[in-house]
């Protein structure tokens, strides 16, 4: 175990287990695997992607709940959990029950996605929620969910999901459950940041977008009236740790697998850091200068455990 790891959480293969099945049934063992070794090496959590139909994979928070009763001690985040897809009722039920399965370790990241992509539209299209209203039902859900988790009862007259004397049982352990809210460079996420989170989370692949993004939260925050100093702020980054050459071929695969997309495309939308170690210790290093405190590391590879031993080896005793 290395006190190293105590800022840095680890991506599950949620998704990646379907991407690899190569037409047999997902290894979910691959997973518990992931969480256990990640919670023995010392890592602060272990996070889980969400969609339901724009990119397969094992369902977010029903993974939370098992790799919650698996583990002890690592944190369980969502990375991040579309909550707009969700009546808020129903995702507060839920959430509650992995927060008390797991001791009270729920990390509930949430974001309102991307509207810009016909395959998002339909997802959203597919659960009853017009895709352009995702943004208001996330900042009327996330009012709704802190109510269910800590009042005896709910009363609510707001248009997406008015509510009578709604009482939840039961209530997670935490009181409320930690909203950790993403957003990159768009005003109205940095302002919902600033209103409602309990930390931030991007994917900028930017430093110096990242130094504005934490500029304009701060703004909103001072004019909210809030202190957001000791806000955990947290950047995802996906890396493969492999020689140059070997890194841009897997890590372009493992984007084309995944999203449809090459590595050309989707570095040009989220942090992605594929080379030897040393390149991703000098990126993590100039993002901390930015003010980036916490990371949630994803490994685009095929080979999940090769890949977080080497994180542990030879990234973390130099950050």
């Amino acid at each position: 175990m290395t006190e190293d790891a105590k800022d840095f959480g680890v991506l599950l293969p949620t998704r990646g287990v379907l991407v690899y099945a190569d037409g047999k049934p997902p290894k979910v063992e691959l997973n518990f695997q992931m969480a256990e070794t990640a919670e023995m090496l010392g890592y602060d959590s272990v996070w889980v992607g969400d969609s339901i139909t724009s990119k397969p994979r094992l369902e977010a928070l029903t993974m939370m709940g098992a790799v919650g009763a698996r583990t002890k001690r690592v944190k369980l985040g969502s990375a991040v959990l579309l909550s707009a897809l969700r009546h808020p009722v129903h995702l507060a039920h839920v959430v509650a029950t992995v927060d008390i399965i797991s001791n009270g370790r729920v990390l509930l990241g949430i974001g309102a996605g991307r509207g810009d992509n016909p395959m998002y539209v339909k997802e959203h299209a597919a659960v009853g929620v017009p895709i352009k209203e995702r943004a208001d039902r996330m900042e009327e859900g996330i009012q709704i969910l802190r109510a269910l988790w800590t009042q005896p009862q709910v009363t609510s007259d707001g248009p997406y999901y008015p509510l009578e004397e709604v009482a939840l049982e039961p209530k997670p352990i935490q009181q409320p459950v930690p909203l950790w809210i993403s957003s990159n460079l768009v005003k109205r996420g940095l302002w919902r940041v600033a209103k409602f989170g309990d930390a931030w989370i991007s994917n900028i692949p930017s430093p110096e977008n990242y130094r504005e993004c934490w500029s304009q939260i701060r703004h909103h925050a001072d004019e909210l009236g809030r202190d957001v100093s000791h806000m955990p702020r947290c950047l995802y980054i996906s890396v493969n740790l492999n020689d140059t050459d070997a890194a841009m071929q897997e890590g372009d695969r493992f984007m084309m697998d995944y999203y449809g997309r090459p590595y050309a495309s989707v570095s040009s939308q989220l942090l992605c850091v594929f080379g030897p170690p040393q390149k991703t210790v000098d990126a993590i290093r100039r993002y901390r200068e930015e003010g980036a405190n916490y990371f949630v590391v994803r490994f685009a590879s095929r080979d999940q455990l090769g890949q977080l031993a080497k994180f542990t080896e030879e990234v973390l005793p130099h950050l």
